[in-house]
């Protein structure tokens, strides 16, 4: 199937899923007052994001990838899922190095973090509006790249499953397995399973090993992003 048109006169119509409603209102704002624009709404949560798309979907949602405490990628599925004519940019702090491909993967078609000039994102929303796939050219190439035959097989945490990801980081913000296991609707013996293969992957010997490496991990990406 080719991808849609969007005439040059014709605005773009966007929604906004931010949880945090000074950053919600100023990108909705933002984008009302470019031009070729029309905000269809905002939503500061995974079930007031749900109600807007049934209600008055967009064609283009940009959504913060950690949206309280829904899980980014599996909402990034079910919207695909549900709604598969709706064109989704991620918009995040969270490392591009570990989590674009996994968004593309889930359904999204674009991934610009927050650190970006907001041209950068505005130039996304046209690209993905218009049938196509918006990444940084770093991310870009890496995805050429994965495609060879002699592509590296990714190490450290990218080498994670998705939900092997989603318990690591969890991990690293000192919630107990049983608060995990809530977080992500599945029981306390799966996170302790999943723990076990993450040890494994990343050469770690014990539980408070992997704590502090997963602190660790987030306290980086978080400098890495420009957060204090």
């Amino acid at each position: 199937m080719g991808a849609a048109v969007i005439s040059p006169q014709a605005a773009v119509t966007v929604a906004v899923a931010e949880d945090h409603p000074v950053v919600r209102e100023g990108l909705a704002g933002l984008l009302a007052g470019e031009g070729g624009f029309t905000v269809a709404g905002s939503a500061g949560s995974a079930p007031e994001l749900r109600l807007l798309l049934g209600q008055q979907p967009p064609q283009v949602l940009v959504m913060d990838l950690m949206l309280h405490d829904a899980d980014g990628l599996a909402l990034i599925k079910d919207l695909a899922s549900l709604h598969p004519s709706l064109r989704l940019v991620v918009f995040s702090l969270q490392s591009e190095d570990i989590y674009a491909e996994r968004c593309l993967r889930a359904g999204a078609h674009g991934y610009v973090m927050k650190m970006e000039p907001v041209a950068t994102l505005f130039a996304a929303v046209r690209t993905v509006a218009a049938g196509g796939i918006a990444v940084s050219p770093r991310v870009s190439h890496r995805l050429l790249g994965n495609l060879g035959p002699g592509a590296p097989k990714p190490s450290g945490p990218a080498a994670l499953t998705d939900r092997e990801l989603q318990v690591f980081r969890l991990t690293g913000l000192a919630f107990s397995t049983r608060v995990v296991a809530e977080k992500l609707g599945v029981s306390v013996k799966t996170v302790e399973a999943h723990r076990e293969n993450i040890k494994n992957k990343l050469g770690l010997d014990t539980h408070a090993a992997l704590v502090a490496h997963a602190a660790q991990w987030i306290q980086d990406t978080d400098r890495a992003a420009g957060v204090s």
